[in-house]
């Protein structure tokens, strides 16, 4: 089974841009990592999370890898999921039996662990890797509290049939659905959760038919797939600041439509847009107190 998402992979052009970014606007470092040949990488990052999780920065100039692949169709953005399981062989023979044709040479032992991935064609153009960690491999350690963020709160997945989307994940990871609401958006929006594993930690799938809205744009331009991480802080108007870096212009504001939402149902929200990360958009929420996820501050 499942245990908990391991890490979202972020393919990057280059890791030490990225590492500066993430740490000049979101206060948050990063431990470098080396080449990883089942990944095609050349160099890498992991950013931990308090939630027992990271987001992987991923560079690569192998041509044959899926990362430098994925920089080349689509640019820089979320590339994959990687869960953590108990049983390898169990999941690899779930995902075969569901018709994904994965050969036996997919599954392949490295020095971290045992593990196969599933092309991005078959779970709403997202990339699924499930790894069997090796003893000491993938030890998470980070702190309760990173710079005001408290943990990765959700992942988000533009589909393009919702019930379609959530039926892939139950059958080929026998992950859950939870809270499929219609109404969103004034109705023009459908979304789900699919717990992770992970403490408060969800992906966040996504159908949308309300013209110009940001997810609406994504499909449009890049089919389905991962499109933003959302970051739950304990502050927003600290973290808003912390990412403002004293910066005063308007026209150099990093958030969408330069501001705070504060009419959301989930909790007082703002978006970091992809140039100011090199390539991923980072929603920031501090959630209400009865919203989903919310965690109890700690005096």
């Amino acid at each position: 089974m499942i245990i908990e998402l391991l890490y979202a992979s972020f393919a990057v052009e280059n890791v030490d841009d990225t590492r500066r970014a993430f740490r000049d606007v979101l206060g948050l470092g990063s431990e470098h990592m080396g080449p990883d040949p089942f990944l095609g990488t050349t160099r890498g990052a992991l950013v931990a999370f308090p939630n027992r999780c990271w987001l992987y920065l991923m560079e690569s100039d192998c041509p044959n890898s899926p990362v430098f692949q994925h920089l080349g169709s689509k640019g820089a953005g979320l590339e994959r999921l990687a869960f953590r399981t108990d049983n390898i062989d169990a999941a690899f023979e779930r995902v075969r039996r569901a018709a994904v044709p994965l050969a036996d040479d997919a599954l392949v032992t490295t020095p971290e662990g045992r593990r196969f991935a599933i092309p991005p064609e078959h779970i709403a153009g997202v990339r699924v890797e499930l790894i069997q960690p090796s003893p000491g491999c993938w030890v998470h350690d980070a702190p309760e509290n990173i710079a005001g963020v408290l943990g990765l709160q959700h992942i988000g997945i533009v589909s393009r049939d919702l019930l379609v989307t959530i039926d892939r994940f139950q059958k080929l990871l026998d992950l859950q659905m939870e809270d499929l609401r219609y109404d969103q958006h004034g109705g023009q929006q459908k979304d789900v959760i699919i717990r992770s594993g992970n403490d408060r930690l969800w992906l966040h799938a996504v159908e949308s038919w309300e013209p110009n809205s940001r997810v609406l744009e994504y499909l449009q331009e890049n089919g389905e797939g991962l499109d933003h991480i959302c970051i739950e802080v304990d502050d927003i108007r600290e973290s808003v600041k912390q990412a403002l870096g004293g910066k005063c212009s308007y026209q150099d504001n990093p958030f969408r439509d330069h501001k705070i939402f504060t009419s959301r149902p989930d909790g007082f929200e703002a978006f970091i847009l992809p140039q100011y990360t090199t390539g991923l958009t980072v929603e920031l929420i501090e959630p209400f107190p009865f919203s989903r996820g919310y965690r109890e501050r700690k005096k």
